[in-house]
C-alpha cells in the first residue's frame, strides 16, 4: 500500500534566511541538496552536502505552505530534545524559528526505509527496536508532553460524526457503529492515564534502517499514552503485508484504540484534502479499512 506524501519544496526555494541559518549551523555553504520523498509534511526535506564535505538532513516549513505544520515541527523539536542521545532517535544539530518558518537540522543517516510491503526480517528487527525504545521512554522523559487521549480526542471520537453526517460504512458495520463509538470512548479513558512517550505516527516511511541502527524519525505528533500505543500504530502499517505479527493482548482498550483510529480515518477520508496534502484522503480510506478489518477480527 502506498503512503500519502506532502508536496516537497526544493531547498533552494526556501527563504534566504533559512538557507543562511543552515550554512552557519554547518559551518560551510551548502553545495548539494537532494529532496527526499515520502512523509506527509509539505515544505523542505533534503539531504545536504556542504563545501567542506559535511552532510546533514534539513526539514523546514512556513505557514504559507501549511498553517499547521510549523507547530508540528515545534513539537518535534521539544520531543527530540527531551529524548536525547538514544540511538533509535535522530541526533538534532540545530533549530530555526522566526515565527513563520521553522526548521530542524539533523544528522544525515545513511540507510534505507523498511520495504513496503514489509518483509519478515525487517518486521522482527523494527518491532524489537520499538520494544527497547518504549522501555527507554517509560516513564516519559518529557513529563509535560501532550496527552494523546486529550489532544486527539476529536479525531478518536469521529464515529459520532460519521453517524451525524450519515456516512456510508462497510456492510458488516451497519448497525454496529454505536458499538465502535462506545469502544472508542472507553479506550480514551484508559489512554488518559498512560505514562509512556509515544511517537504516535509510526509507519515505514518514518523509520530508517542502517547496518546497526533502527531510527524512528519525524517526531511531530508525540504524546503520553499506554506502552502499547506505538505498537498498535506500527502493526496497523504492517498488517497488509504477508508477514507474521505477534498477537496483541485481548485487551478491550487496545481494540477500542484500533476502532477509534478507524473512525477518525473513515470520517477524514470523506473530507476535502488540506493544503499541500493532495493524497492524504485516499490514504486515510485505505487505513480505515485496515483498522476496520482488524477490529472485526478482534471482536469476532
Amino acid at each position: 500500500m502506498a503512503h500519502a506524501a506532502g508536496v516537497r519544496l526544493p531547498f533552494e526555494n526556501t527563504p534566504a534566511a533559512v538557507r543562511a541559518w543552515v550554512d552557519r549551523a554547518l559551518g560551510s555553504a551548502v553545495v548539494s541538496a537532494a529532496t527526499q520523498q515520502g512523509g506527509f509534511s509539505p515544505g523542505v526535506a533534503a539531504r545536504l552536502v556542504t563545501a567542506s564535505g559535511r552532510r546533514a538532513f534539513v526539514k523546514a516549513v512556513g505557514t504559507a505552505l501549511n498553517p499547521k505544520t510549523p507547530s508540528l515541527f515545534r513539537n518535534e523539536i521539544t520531543a527530540v530534545q527531551a529524548i536525547g542521545s538514544l540511538p533509535s532517535a535522530p541526533r538534532l544539530l540545530d533549530v530555526y524559528d522566526d515565527g513563520d518558518w521553522v526548521g530542524l537540522l539533523f544528522e544525515d543517516i545513511s540507510g534505507w526505509m523498511p520495504s513496503h510491503p514489509w518483509v519478515q526480517s525487517e518486521v522482527d528487527r523494527v518491532l524489537d527496536a520499538l520494544a527497547s525504545l518504549t522501555d527507554a521512554l517509560y516513564p516519559s522523559p518529557w513529563p509535560d508532553a501532550p496527552v494523546v487521549a486529550v489532544r486527539s480526542r476529536e479525531f478518536l471520537s469521529r464515529w459520532d460524526q460519521v453517524l451525524a453526517d450519515g456516512l456510508a460504512v462497510p456492510d458488516w458495520l451497519v448497525g454496529r457503529v454505536e458499538e465502535l463509538a462506545a469502544l472508542a470512548q472507553d479506550t480514551l479513558r484508559v489512554m488518559a492515564d498512560g505514562k509512556a512517550l509515544a511517537h504516535y505516527d509510526l509507519r515505514a516511511d518514518n523509520i530508517i534502517l542502517t547496518d546497526d541502527r533502527v531510527v524512528f524519525i519525524d517526531w511531530a505528533h508525540p504524546g503520553l499514552g499506554p506502552r502499547w500505543t506505538d505498537t498498535v500504530i506500527l502493526q496497523a502499517d504492517i498488517r497488509s503485508s504477508a508477514v507474521k505479527l505477534p498477537e496483541l493482548p485481548d485487551d478491550p482498550a487496545i481494540t477500542g484504540f484500533i476502532a477509534a483510529i478507524a473512525g477518525g480515518q473513515w470520517w477524514g477520508a470523506a473530507q476535502p484534502a488540506p493544503p499541500g496534502l493532495p493524497t492524504i484522503r485516499a490514504w486515510q480510506r485505505s487505513q480505515a479499512l485496515v483498522h476496520l478489518d482488524w477490529v472485526r477480527e478482534r471482536l469476532g
